[in-house]
């Protein structure tokens, strides 16, 4: 009998930030220009497949075997981006496929919980969302559970990308296989890439190939990839299983206000044969494990992690965009030569797009170092009214605190925040900037720069909070 790699696993899986997860290895090019500044960079998959498959690696001595895994179905990737102009431009690409390599694969499982409830199918972490399409197993407690992290955390923040990505879907000429696939990729040989068919047509071929935020290059080669990984009856099953998928979710009918619809409607058609993992009143405390069960074929390594490799160098967004503006400047200096200032370069510094810069730029660099400050004990944080969190949070900010400091403070505030009210678009946002500066070292305080722009961020949290007031944000006292 045949015995397929493949197992089906019909689960909505979302990165919400690609760059995040892969360490910034670029903030990519668009229409020949450096990008700037990525704001979003999400990857999209509503899956059916996956699979784990062994390959040789070298080492020093010989080779090794390590995993690769694969997520098939309907993805998009989404971003959101600047350029030098400050002009805020949307890009996204069509996906068939998603290949994690295992040390991806590990940093995206071991990510911080974002919700305290422990259900193993169900997971809303820092760097990953998860959960299965068929909720029919799942009380009428956990649904509600489930529906409300997904709502906070994930449709209403992405709203208009979720609405863009169902229409894109909805269109008659999308994910269509005699295109061939469409991967994103971390493989080893093929890393922070797009790997598109050569059946894809020509016109289409071409804009697909154009540079984009986020995303090292856009080559051919899935094909070749797909029949050296997977048989012929393999490749079948996949084809099989996107086009169910693609006719499923284009004619599903679905609330926009209400964007958890997607998924009720969608498990009343799709009754699937995913192996769900054990309750939390099945696991003791014996069982926990590094890493969560985000695939089905990676459950055999729920306690061995593979160490992020030196050759694919992590960086921080700051850093980069810092990089890119160098990079941008010599490219295309400014054309206006009363403004035009007078760039050299250290030949030793080069690689690095370093400049000898003017008194102004000199300024502007010192805005963006960190100072050394002082350890000192943590205030208390008000936990009666929203308002009242916020504008601590503001004054918090102001005063001189080393980032760990940060980034436990805004944590902890978002966790009082979470027994006043249901949702808020801001405290996505809090989780995020606690995960950023809790494992920065400790007495560094914030640049200028940084203190700058997250008042402002508090401010805009702030200013939504008196608009919204009577609505939602104001604790109702019995």
């Amino acid at each position: 009998m045949f015995q397929t790699k493949l197992i089906e696993n019909e689960m909505l899986f979302i990165i919400p930030s690609w760059g995040d997860l892969l360490g910034y290895p670029t903030l990519g090019k668009y229409v020949n220009h450096y990008v700037s500044k990525i704001q979003s960079d999400l990857v999209w998959f509503i899956a059916g497949l996956e699979a784990k498959i062994n390959i040789e690696r070298p080492i020093e001595i010989g080779t090794e075997k390590r995993p690769l895994y694969f997520i098939f179905g309907l993805g998009y990737y989404y971003s959101k981006f600047e350029l030098q102009s400050g002009r805020y431009i949307t890009d996204s690409r069509q996906l068939t496929g998603l290949i994690l390599s295992d040390f991806v694969y590990d940093h995206l499982a071991s990510s911080k919980n974002l919700t305290l409830e422990d259900d193993k199918d169900v997971v809303i972490a820092e760097k990953v969302f998860k959960l299965p399409i068929d909720l029919s197993i799942k009380s009428v407690t956990k649904k509600s559970f489930i529906k409300g992290a997904l709502m906070r955390n994930l449709f209403i923040p992405y709203k208009d990308v979720v609405l863009e990505i169902m229409d894109t879907i909805n269109d008659p000429a999308t994910y269509q296989l005699k295109s061939g696939h469409a991967l994103l990729s971390t493989h080893w040989d093929h890393y922070n890439k797009i790997l598109i068919s050569n059946e894809m047509r020509e016109g289409l071929r071409v804009k697909y190939m154009e540079p984009t935020a986020g995303i090292h290059e856009i080559i051919k080669g899935s094909e070749e990839l797909m029949n050296k990984t997977f048989t012929k009856a393999d490749l079948e099953i996949i084809e099989k299983k996107i086009n169910q998928l693609k006719e499923i979710f284009s004619s599903l009918e679905y609330d926009p206000m209400y964007l958890f619809s997607i998924i009720d409607n969608a498990s009343k058609i799709l009754v699937s044969s995913t192996i769900h993992t054990k309750g939390d009143n099945e696991i003791s405390s014996v069982q926990k494990t590094l890493k969560e069960p985000i695939l089905i074929s990676a459950q055999n390594r729920m306690n061995s992690v593979h160490n992020w490799p030196e050759e694919f160098e992590r960086h921080t967004k700051e850093e980069l965009e810092y990089s890119a503006a160098y990079k941008e400047i010599k490219k295309h200096p400014p054309t206006h030569k009363p403004l035009q200032k007078k760039i050299t370069f250290n030949k030793q510094e080069l690689d690095r797009t370093e400049l000898k810069m003017d008194e102004s730029e000199k300024f502007e660099i010192r805005t963006q170092k960190r100072p050394i400050v002082e350890s000192k004990p943590l205030p208390t944080i008000p936990k009666g009214e929203v308002l009242e969190i916020l504008k601590f949070l503001r004054d918090f900010v102001e005063a001189n605190y080393d980032l760990p400091s940060i980034g436990k403070i805004f944590e902890k505030a978002r966790d009082n925040l979470r027994k006043i009210i249901l949702q808020a678009k801001f405290m996505w946002e809090m989780s995020k900037i606690a995960n950023l500066y809790e494992r920065e070292k400790p007495n560094i305080g914030l640049s200028q720069k940084e203190r700058r722009e997250l008042i402002e961020k508090i401010d805009s949290w702030i200013k939504y909070a008196l608009e919204n007031e009577d609505e939602f944000l104001k604790r109702t006292h019995p």
